[in-house]
């Protein structure tokens, strides 16, 4: 094969991960221990998110998977395509942007938001401003209230890290969804999530 043709299909190869710039891992830990990870590939206009669980309590074993592939412009979401499966529970979000709006739909039913949507992206700095955020689960746009709490240090892979920490709470219809503790460092990286289930908090640790 020529060479020249050799680059040229090693260039296409590449281009889907060249769209991915960052990367963020976690373990995900509950009870203290790992049931999984969750991680997101960041570029400038693609995201994906892939988070795998597996939790064994008493005498049951809970699985999680989720992926969703998203398209960004100017930080507003301009396309989703997430699937879930919630321990046999599925559910699926696909969208994008139709004129004014983006057009959604969630399990079959059809929805249209308005405005700049963001998902629940934590990466993003800018979510700590938002008023609104779309659950890439079940395409549930929710109310959003988000304040800072303590200046905390923490461990962020093997070191003592200053950080601030914020308390993230969704409504919909007045009804709490979730509340989610998040850290970031003193350049607004995302470093630490906390939330709580049913059997204990999941804490989610930087790799």
């Amino acid at each position: 094969m020529a060479p020249k043709k050799l680059i040229i299909i090693i260039a296409l190869v590449l281009i889907p991960f060249l769209a991915y710039s960052e990367e963020w891992a976690f373990d995900a830990i509950l009870n203290d221990k790992v049931i999984g990870q969750h991680k997101f590939q960041v570029g400038s206009t693609k995201t994906l998110s892939k988070a795998n669980f597996h939790i064994e309590f008493l005498f049951m074993d809970i699985y999680y998977q989720h992926r969703s592939e998203e398209a960004w412009s100017k930080g507003c979401l301009q396309s989703i395509k997430s699937s879930t499966n919630d321990d046999g529970e599925r559910s699926e979000v696909e969208g994008k942007i139709e004129g004014d709006h983006l057009s959604l739909v969630s399990n079959s039913i059809p929805n249209k938001l308005t405005g700049c949507v963001m998902t629940f992206a934590y990466w993003n700095k800018n979510i700590l401003k938002q008023k609104h955020l779309l659950n890439s689960q079940n395409g549930e746009y929710l109310d959003i209230d988000i304040k800072p709490l303590a200046k905390e240090t923490i461990e962020v892979r093997g070191e003592s890290t200053p950080t601030q920490r914020y308390e993230l709470k969704a409504t919909k219809d007045g009804i709490e969804r979730l509340t989610i503790q998040l850290w970031y460092d003193k350049n607004l990286n995302w470093v630490a999530l906390q939330s709580p289930t049913p059997i204990g908090d999941i804490f989610y640790k930087l790799l």
